[in-house]
This record gives structure tokens, sequence and C-alpha cells, in this order.
């Protein structure tokens, strides 16, 4: 098969390579060896880059002729960036791999999500949005309370992946400082929560509608094996932490999977995605949903993958072929 990989890094927006106030991008050697591992299976593969890179090539009729995009395509600064690529090979007819563009617009916006979940069934935190055309900060103690919250409140830009700008506010002066910092970082609305404390979880899935499947349940724990109480860029970013393939008994995780399969097939999300989860006092919560979720090496898919007995090429493999479900090709 003939695949397109879209995919973006850090230099494409001449962001340092250490600097993890931006941080929601892939790593080129990663991206290299998914594209070794999919030549090695008989693919070939084109790597296109960016998504503005494949703009720039739909818009000057040189982008040679491809079954499929792969898409790991992140984009930046904007609050549609997840739903570029998918809005592109849609208008131009081109089969991809990941949701559709109104599903990762809508997961990219996390209060969004929150509230949509909320009506599908799913547990949440209490939270609420801090909009600066809208509030002041002086608004915020008012905020938290009528929406039920106690401190301590987790505070993120409402549009960001990795942890990007997360802080736990303890009191009234740290939530302001907080707030302030993301607005003045991320220029762009705060999603704040109430802070749920119990075990940190991820539950990756492939495929599509009834088609989905988890592939397991993982937990984010501390280097020593203990509860990570709060997952920060800097955990994710400088491997600070463990990933551990975790069982809570069987009717624990029933709970798990059945609420993240719930999710990945209520926002429409198709192929791949990843359900971040909290698990407190036997429930469990949704955090966020990640439809461009990670694939480097060792990470939660191929980690979990790999439980189940699959290789790296049969985990891209698999989510090219449910592609394929959706957007037949002559191969």
């Amino acid at each position: 098969m003939r695949v397109g990989l879209v995919f973006d890094i850090r230099e494409d927006y001449e962001i340092d390579a250490q600097d993890i106030t931006f941080c929601d991008f892939n790593y080129l050697s990663d991206m290299q060896h998914l594209q070794n591992t999919l030549e090695q299976a008989g693919h070939y593969v084109f790597p296109i880059g960016s998504p503005r890179k494949f703009a720039n090539l739909l818009r000057q009729n040189t982008l040679p002729q491809l079954d499929i995009i792969m898409n790991f395509g992140e984009g930046f600064l904007s609050r549609n960036r997840e739903g570029i690529v998918p809005a592109l090979c849609e208008i131009y007819g081109i089969p991809y791999t990941g949701s559709d563009a109104f599903a990762m617009v809508l997961t990219l916006d996390k209060h969004m999500t929150l509230l949509y979940a909320e009506s599908l069934g799913v547990h949440t935190p209490k939270g609420f949005i801090y909009q600066p055309e809208i509030h002041s900060l002086d608004c915020l103690e008012a905020l938290v309370l009528e929406s039920g919250m106690a401190y301590p409140v987790v505070v993120k830009p409402n549009r960001e992946g990795t942890s990007m700008g997360l802080s736990l506010a303890k009191e009234p002066d740290e939530l302001r400082s907080a707030v302030s910092r993301i607005l003045q970082i991320y220029h762009q609305d705060v999603r704040c929560d109430a802070y749920i404390g119990g075990h940190e979880l991820a539950v990756p899935i492939l495929g599509t509608g009834s088609a989905a499947r988890a592939l397991g349940i993982v937990e984010y724990c501390e280097q020593d094996g203990g509860i990570m109480p709060f997952y920060t860029t800097e955990k994710k970013e400088h491997g600070s932490h463990k990933t551990v393939y975790r069982t809570f008994g069987p009717d624990i995780d029933r709970k798990i999977i059945e609420t993240a399969l719930r999710v990945h097939r209520g926002f429409r999300c198709c192929d791949l995605s990843r359900i971040d989860l909290k698990l407190y006092k036997g429930i469990p919560y949704l955090l966020e949903i990640t439809p461009i979720p990670s694939m480097n090496r060792g990470g939660t898919f191929e980690y979990c993958a790999a439980q189940q007995g699959m290789s790296y090429a049969d985990l891209l493999n698999a989510i090219l072929n449910s592609a394929l479900q959706r957007f037949p090709v002559n191969r």
C-alpha cells in the first residue's frame, strides 16, 4: 500500500528541542522508525511531514499518488489544529487514518469534551471554563464555589495536549496566578477541574464503532511503582514515571473498559484513540480523549499491543486496516 505519513515535530515551528512549553509534537526518530516498520511490512511510505507541508503539496498538485494518509499531524496554535489534516483529506477525497475533523476539534476542547461525555453518562470531574472575554480574574473564587468545588484545583489550557501548562492550585492566589500564566503564554480559555485522587490510567483503543476494542489498561505510576498524584509535562517528557499494565479485578476492569469504549464510540472516534481516566474509589472519571495518540517506541500503544501478542508492525497494520473499512482502496 502507498502510505503518506503526516506528522509534525518541534522544528517545524522553530521550537527548541528542550522547550516543553509547547510539546504536543512527534519525535523525528519515532516517525523514522514507524516509516521503517511500515516499509519492512511491504508498504511504500512517502514522508510528507507537517500539516502545512501537506497543504502545500495539495495546493501545488505535487502530492504523489497515494492510497491513504496516515495522520499524526497535530498542528499548532489553532483551535482547529487537529482537524486540519482530516478536513483536507475529505476535500481532496483522500482516505486517511484516524478520526474526522469534527471529532478531532471536539476532543481538543477539554471543556466541550467533558460536557459531551456527561451526556453519554460518563463520570467527569466537577469544573468550569474561564473565558477572558467573559470573566475577570476577580470572578475565579465565585466560579469555584458555583461549581461546587474545593481546593486543590487542576488548571490547564483548554486546547492543549501532553499536560502542557498543567498546574495544581492549592488556594485562591495560586489559582489566580495559574490562570494568568496560561492566558499570557497560551492565549486561550482555561479549564479548571476539581482534583481527583486515585490511579492515573489510560486505555488505548483500536478500531471504529462496534469493531473498536481496548488493548488493555495501563497505569502511570511513580518510578517506585506508587500512585502518581499528578501527571505533569515534566514527567511525560523526561520519562520520570513508570507505565504498568494493570488489572484491578474483573468488575472494576469492566467498568474502566466500558467507560473507555463508550467514550470512543460516543465521540465517533475512528481507528485509534487513547482514553485518559482517573480511577477513584472504584469509579473511572474521564480526564480527556487523545484521538492522535503517540506511537513512540515503548509508549502506551506499543506496550499494550505487545501484551496482546501484537508486534509494532501488527499495530500499524491494524490502524491502516481499520481505516480501509471506511475507505476501500485498490492496492
